[in-house]
């Protein structure tokens, strides 16, 4: 089943809700989990600002956050960042047990907030990415986009998740490239918003092998998942178009790009327009830490992950080498 797993607050001027949701949760003394360029940007500390009492981590390990959060006597958290942020604060709560979590996504394109696994409320307030760079804008956007594609055509018959990745791809389309052209653009980081929690819902259905590769390949340049994902997202469309031919038609019929007769081409072409022109490195090869003589260790690793079982088209270690080879 593919629900919208928990609460979630969105919209301009969110975050100030932070304090309401944490004290409904019996949060008296939270953690706030975070990324240090957000603390030197002075981003972290308008969201202390309303939590009187809150202590900060930047990162240093699992095991010394736990620590932490027990030395100060922490009853929860609160995790301010992207996708990498999140995942952190959900590692750290199942570690102490699973004390309440509020997450606070701060990009247009992890989703994380929305995984089934993570049912702790989610506070979305668009006006926290206008200092994002175009760089991260873009990879975020299209990572977003690839959630809702890969998951509309992954295996298995799920209408509530084709419904919000649909409705994901609709808000995406209408504020990417805007959101890349001026970061203060609060429509279109709203639109790219509400994109990523439909993406990141959807998502619970399963993705593909663009993700799966992103992930393996993620091994060498950690925290470049985005620009990974990316990157290889038009790859894995042409490589799933013979096998989700009928599905990517009735894809691009809902968005309206099927009336000139291919609907899939379209669909594929659009991807690669938007690709094209963000400001992201054009080729695996492009990507610090990545190496060609890794491609196979990376096919291997891909065949581990959940996404390839739920991509459309049957996956071998030879058929992942050539299409990380077609990226490279």
């Amino acid at each position: 089943m593919v629900v919208a797993p928990a609460p979630v607050r969105i919209g301009v001027g969110a975050v100030r809700d932070l304090p309401a949701a944490l004290a409904a949760l019996g949060v008296a003394r939270p953690m706030l989990v975070t990324d240090p360029n957000l603390v030197a940007i002075g981003l972290a500390e308008s969201v202390l600002s309303t939590l009187p009492g809150a202590n900060v981590w930047t990162g240093g390990g699992e095991a010394a956050a736990v620590a932490r959060f027990r030395e100060d006597g922490r009853d929860g958290l609160a995790a301010l960042g992207g996708g990498s942020v999140i995942a952190a604060a959900r590692a750290i709560r199942e570690a102490l047990g699973g004390p309440p979590l509020v997450a606070i996504p701060t990009t247009g394109g992890a989703g994380v907030e929305m995984i089934a696994t993570a049912p702790s409320p989610a506070i979305s307030d668009p006006a926290l990415a206008r200092s994002l760079p175009p760089d991260l804008t873009a990879a975020t956007g299209l990572d977003a986009l690839g959630h809702c594609i890969e998951s509309f055509l992954a295996t298995g018959f799920q209408p509530f998740a084709d419904a919000a990745a649909v409705e994901g791809l609709r808000h995406i389309f209408r504020g990417l490239e805007a959101a890349i052209q001026d970061g203060s653009d609060l429509d279109a980081r709203s639109a790219m918003a509400v994109g990523s929690l439909l993406g990141g819902t959807a998502a619970n259905k399963g993705l593909g092998v663009a993700h799966a590769l992103a992930r393996a390949a993620e091994s060498d340049a950690p925290g470049r998942h985005a620009t990974l994902a990316a990157v290889l997202l038009p790859h894995a469309l042409r490589f799933n178009r013979e096998a989700a031919e009928p599905r990517m038609a009735d894809l691009a019929s809902r968005l309206g790009l099927g009336r000139a007769g291919d609907g899939p081409g379209h669909l594929i072409t659009l991807v690669e327009l938007l690709r094209a022109n963000a400001p992201l490195p054009r080729k695996l090869r492009d990507v610090p830490g990545l190496a060609r003589d890794r491609i196979a260790e990376y096919a291997r690793l891909a065949l581990l992950d959940p996404a390839v079982a739920s991509n459309p088209r049957p996956c071998t270690p030879a058929v992942l080498e050539d299409l990380l080879d077609r990226a490279w």
